[in-house]
């Protein structure tokens, strides 16, 4: 399909190109339709958990290490954009529509938390920590078994650590960055093992004391390249602090999906104004992220073919940050020099999709077309 700015050019193109019976008056009733919306959560949450399945230790940056078994590490964030053409406006403003997504940092699942509710504060921008805490157990656990403990790297808007101290007691555990306004006091030094190379660039492990009152760990970092030092706090003492570094360092692939979502897939507007109506389409976008990456994975099982002119770059990239830290004196970390997944697909691939969608062709003839590709840029 071609790229669509609104509900109503989605169901227009629906019409016109595959037939289909659809009017823009059933199409937002639809969309306002709890019922609807309980059902699109159910094939959301099948089509998770069929990529959760799938996604084995080629793909997992974290497969490798002990530490994490009976651990799922989630990036979580929330994320803006423009507000629906209908949305009423407040003090003659249209206030952007907030979600609050999940990415499995094993599999690259994405899952849908909650939508924001500005109704709920006059229609103005709810906080994060305000959504967070709204959410059951279950929905932070993102349906985790029980024995499973989960951590979520966020932001420093996630802050709250009282909060922090009840979620880790139902086995949630936050990391984050430290506030440049942070009253902390050093209870303790923690020891860790220099020698083990994921520890490269760790200045100190340390048991804290914040205001709250709540016994929590700061993990201080040195990136290799850059040379700028990172402060971590986290409500999880087991890991190893290089660990926990990169942990939120991967947080970064959350920030990639938004940018595909945005910039590759054109979802940059809500297409109506209510909450059911927008977790709908947050749903429908998490399901196409989804099966995007399932037919990735299906492709390179099954036809040998992954996006290598994109992996390459990658490569590059990453020997040229390392050589760099080298040439400054300083070590690489491992953990980062040898994480080549890439993290969004290419335009190519988005752009063949689109098209061998409604495609006639075989599937055959589709992949004669998507080989070449995935091999390199055309010229």
């Amino acid at each position: 399909m071609n790229v669509v700015s609104s509900g109503r050019d989605w169901v227009q193109q629906i019409v016109s190109k595959m037939g289909l019976k659809v009017s823009v008056s059933s199409f937002f009733q639809a969309l306002r339709s709890r019922r609807r919306l309980a059902f699109s959560r159910e094939v959301a949450e099948h089509i998770r958990k069929e990529v959760d399945q799938v996604s084995g230790s080629s793909w997992d940056p974290l497969a490798a290490h002990p530490e994490l078994e009976g651990f799922e590490v989630y990036a979580s964030d929330g994320h803006y954009e423009a507000a629906a053409s209908h949305m009423p406006k407040v003090r003659g403003r249209s206030y952007a529509s907030g979600y609050f997504f999940s990415l499995n940092l094993r599999s690259h699942s994405l899952s849908l938390l909650d939508v924001a509710r500005p109704e709920c504060k006059n229609n103005l921008r709810e906080h994060d920590m305000a959504a967070l805490k709204r959410l059951s157990t279950e929905q932070l656990r993102l349906g985790a078994p029980k024995g499973i403990r989960v951590i979520h790297a966020y932001d420093a808007a996630s802050i709250d650590y009282r909060q922090w101290l009840k979620w880790k007691t139902r086995g949630i555990y936050l990391i984050s960055r430290e506030k440049a306004n942070s009253r902390v006091q050093v209870i303790g030094v923690r020891d860790f093992d220099r020698n083990d190379p994921r520890n490269n660039g760790v200045l100190s492990d340390e048991h804290i004391g914040v205001f709250a009152g709540v016994l929590l760990r700061r993990v201080v970092y040195q990136e290799p390249l850059s040379a700028e030092i990172f402060s971590f706090h986290t409500s999880e003492f087991t890991l190893p602090p290089g660990l926990i570094s990169f942990i939120y360092k991967l947080r970064w692939d959350i920030e990639k999906c938004f940018d595909e979502k945005k910039n590759k897939l054109q979802e940059k507007k809500a297409w109506a104004t209510t909450s059911v109506a927008r977790a709908q389409q947050a749903l429908f976008v998490c399901m196409a992220h989804n099966l995007m990456v399932l037919l990735e994975r299906d492709l390179e099982h099954n036809e040998s073919i992954r996006d290598e002119k994109s992996y390459a770059k990658r490569r590059k990239r990453l020997e040229a940050a390392k050589r760099e830290i080298l040439a400054a004196g300083r070590v690489p970390n491992p953990l980062v020099v040898n994480c080549t997944r890439v993290s969004q697909r290419s335009l190519q691939f988005i752009r063949w999709l689109r098209t061998a969608l409604v495609s006639s062709a075989s599937w055959d003839t589709e992949i004669s077309q998507l080989r070449p590709l995935m091999a390199k840029y055309m010229s």
